[in-house]
């Protein structure tokens, strides 16, 4: 769904019948307001700024996606008719929220990632909210990180349930070639064997799924010369990124959409 219609599609799910409280209380008048939010890293600003300007509000925005915020920050000014202000209020700093909480939690991961590994990369996965998914790997963007498949359709992915339905880990890396040529193929490996053989069966990457510290970093050493790139997910998270950061080239964590806090926002008339 294109975001303008989603955001229409989201508003009517909150307006329902209409605002009953402005629409009793506030008279047709307009009014301008500050959005303040922070501390942490931007990221729904354009959103918030289409939303508005749906209801012919002017979203005067004071920071990119991407930027990172002191708390307290005046984010947006709002110039409109009060009604629609408050109608669209709850919508936009929900997203603003949220999806500020995913770049700030993005953009510490990274931070502590490539101090231990400058060339790591820092992947958000496909555990997003139905409806949200563009919006969430977005705001992965804007805090520095990439993302790992958007969809099922833009790469190939073997994971342990393909595996218990094809005969071996080599002969599902032969059909997905023969299948996707031109896709990327990516093996999801429990143990260090099959880790091994999906590298030697001319795979693009091995996910090291669920390995310790010390089980990556002995897998490593051996796919290297290999030359397969390497991807560790499973278990990671801002606290022990650090020392995964080294053994790999890219890191994917479900943690970052799934289980970012939110940023404070509110919305204030002035």
């Amino acid at each position: 769904m294109e975001l303008a219609a989603a955001l229409e599609q989201w508003l009517a799910e909150d307006l329902g019948a209409g605002d009953a409280t402005s629409l009793a209380v506030v008279d047709e008048r307009d009014c301008t307001a500050t959005i303040r939010g922070g501390p942490g890293t931007l990221s729904g600003g354009r959103v918030a700024e289409l939303l508005f300007a749906q209801g012919g509000v002017r979203c005067e925005l004071a920071f990119a996606d991407g930027d990172a915020l002191p708390a307290g920050t005046g984010v947006a000014r709002l110039a409109g008719a009060a009604r629609e202000i408050l109608a669209r209020e709850r919508l936009a700093l929900n997203l603003l929220a949220h999806l500020s909480g995913i770049s700030t939690l993005t953009a510490a991961v990274v931070a502590r990632a490539r101090a231990a590994n400058p060339a790591v990369e820092v992947l958000a996965t496909r555990k997003t909210i139905p409806g949200l998914r563009e919006l969430e790997k977005q705001a992965v963007v804007d805090g520095g990180g990439g993302t790992h498949r958007m969809r099922l359709d833009d790469a190939l992915l073997v994971k342990d349930n393909h595996l218990r339905l094809c005969a071996s880990i080599t002969e599902a890396v032969r059909r997905a070639r023969a299948a996707s040529p031109g896709l990327e193929l990516v093996v999801e490996a429990d143990t260090l064997e099959q880790a091994l053989e999906a590298a030697k069966a001319g795979v693009d990457r091995v996910l090291l799924d669920n390995f310790s510290f010390g089980e990556a970093a002995a897998a490593a050493a051996q796919l290297r010369p290999l030359g397969v790139a390497i991807e560790l997910s499973g278990g990671l998270n801002l606290q022990n990124v650090a020392e995964y950061a080294p053994h790999g080239d890219c890191l994917s964590l479900g943690v970052l959409t799934l289980g970012a806090s939110p940023v404070d926002f509110g919305l204030h008339v002035d």
